[in-house]
């Protein structure tokens, strides 16, 4: 059996870690590293948007800060961060998770007020990866332990129990050596390469093969060999170790990349694992607001799902792609992450891309981006 330490080795390899929690979130994506990041990288939601630069500063811009950049004072250098609708969470390269916003349902993983400035989530130490989005956040240990906090409905902390202390284990579920979440749903990676699933299950996102109420932490059945999982709006993926990318759950935006789009069985509704068409030799993937994004081992990547603003990549804003569409104008990427309907990407040229919502949002309504364009400094 292979430790927490070679399985997270395997996992980062075979899906370039940058962020999710997005917090993204992200990717949700992996979010955590051990060591301060060669790259620039960033996280997106409805708070903001932050930028962990390459050398461990952060950068952020809060929607709702008049379009001014914030450079905060950290103790440590940072390595991710992770945004949700009311906070951002930055991770540092001590194992220690800020968190900077609003405190709506408890989500700086304290009681009281609103935080200005980054302040440590208490009791998450040795912390190597968090992702976050709506009101909650997921943090995963260096031992393979995951923790919850902030919104406490729909099973979100992997329980029926009426109430929680503000920041709480995951009961139920094997070493992990990845988290993802969404709005009413999280996944964990195994470190035996299943998924497990909790939370709500309307849609049949837990993969289970039919729909029901919210449940504790499961493995998903019939699905092994995987190294990265992402979560979006009702919809769940998995990225196997072959390359190909499978999924379940809502088709209502088109995020299980069929062909078809809506929410029945006829419109390509699928409540057990199917293997997404038209892409292979994945190595990582991520979910934001209604779309998914794949990036391939040429540096190449993949979108499909919702269009309403850009971030698709293809220079078009509305509408759906409801099959995997290449964004042409993007290369050699290293690493990408999605969050609300922003998309990040990272090319080997230490350059950072971006393209839907734009950045910073205020004071004055500018356009959505439609193709990758490189975040200036």
């Amino acid at each position: 059996m292979l430790s927490i330490r070679d399985a997270y080795g395997r996992l980062r390899a075979a899906a370039l870690a940058v962020c999710t929690l997005w917090l993204v979130a992200a990717p949700t994506s992996v979010a955590g590293q051990s060591a301060t990041p060669k790259r620039p990288m960033a996280a997106a939601a409805s708070w903001g948007t932050v930028v962990v630069n390459a050398d461990g500063t952060v950068t952020a811009w809060p929607d709702q800060a008049d379009g001014q950049a914030v450079r905060y004072a950290l103790p440590a250098k940072a390595v991710a961060a992770a945004v949700n609708q009311y906070a951002a969470f930055i991770l540092l390269d001590t194992g220690v998770v800020m968190a900077v916003g609003q405190n709506n349902a408890q989500t700086l993983g304290r009681p009281g007020g609103n935080a200005s400035s980054p302040a440590p989530v208490p009791g998450l130490r040795d912390i190597v990866q968090v992702a976050a989005t709506y009101g909650h956040a997921l943090a995963l240990g260096r031992d393979g332990t995951v923790f919850a906090w902030g919104e406490d409905v729909d099973g979100l902390r992997g329980d029926n129990q009426t109430s929680h202390a503000p920041v709480t284990r995951v009961a139920g579920l094997p070493p992990v050596v990845q988290v993802a979440t969404a709005a009413r749903h999280s996944l964990a990676l195994g470190q035996d390469g299943r998924v497990y699933a909790w939370g709500s299950n309307g849609q049949g996102e837990l993969g289970m093969g039919a729909t029901g109420a919210p449940a504790p932490p499961s493995p998903v059945p019939g699905l092994d060999k995987v190294v990265a999982v992402a979560a979006g709006l009702k919809t769940s993926l998995a990225l196997k170790q072959d390359g190909s990318v499978w999924a379940w759950g809502s088709n209502q935006s088109a995020m299980l990349g069929n062909g078809l789009r809506g929410e029945s069985a006829s419109n390509g509704n699928a409540f057990s694992p199917m293997k997404t068409p038209g892409v292979s030799g994945a190595r990582q993937l991520v979910a934001g607001e209604g779309f998914v994004l794949a990036l391939l081992a040429d540096g190449a990547l993949r979108a499909w799902g919702f269009d309403g603003f850009g971030q698709i990549g293809v220079g078009t804003a509305g509408g759906y792609h409801p099959s995997p569409t290449r964004i042409p104008s993007l290369s050699k990427v290293i690493g990408v992450n999605a969050g609300g309907y922003r998309v990040f990407a990272t090319t080997a040229d230490g350059q950072l891309w971006h393209w839907g919502t734009p950045i910073p949002v205020a004071p004055v309504r500018r356009p959505n981006i439609k193709t990758p364009v490189v975040l200036e400094p």
